[in-house]
């Protein structure tokens, strides 16, 4: 089994900043906004770049470094199998546990919604880099 390398997991994990930039942009910013009941001079006020950007790209290391260690533990890497084991962690993970917040903090489903399709495109996009990668 050879686990992923830096530069795997490095690439990997600058992705959800690069889709985060748009999907929380001009994709879906003001959406998000709306839903959240903040404005732009909100997020400008208590914005701290080293928390979030610092904060955000560490936890994304580490995903997908678990991530990259489950593709190469099936010893069949590809990008094919990265995008299954993506989906399958998204959907196992991010998905059930993210649910918690709707059902217990009265987060909003479209909220929801719109954080768990990030989350999948991210996840997929992660396990096709790393499927690549270890193949």
């Amino acid at each position: 089994m050879e686990y992923p390398t830096l530069w795997a997991v490095a690439v990997a994990a600058i992705l959800p900043m690069l889709v985060g930039s748009l999907w929380y942009g001009p994709l879906f910013g003001k959406k998000w906004m709306e839903m959240m009941e903040i404005t732009e001079e909100d997020i400008k006020a208590s914005f701290n770049a080293l928390k979030s950007y610092g904060g955000s790209f560490v936890a994304s290391l580490v995903q997908a470094y678990i991530l990259g260690m489950i593709i190469a533990s099936l010893g069949d890497a590809s990008w094919m199998n990265g995008v299954c084991i993506g989906l399958l962690c998204w959907l196992g993970f991010t998905v059930s546990f993210g649910f918690q917040a709707v059902a217990f903090e009265s987060k909003k489903m479209g909220l929801y919604m719109l954080s768990m399709a990030y989350n999948l495109i991210v996840f997929v996009l992660m396990g096709v880099v790393l499927g690549l990668w270890a193949a």
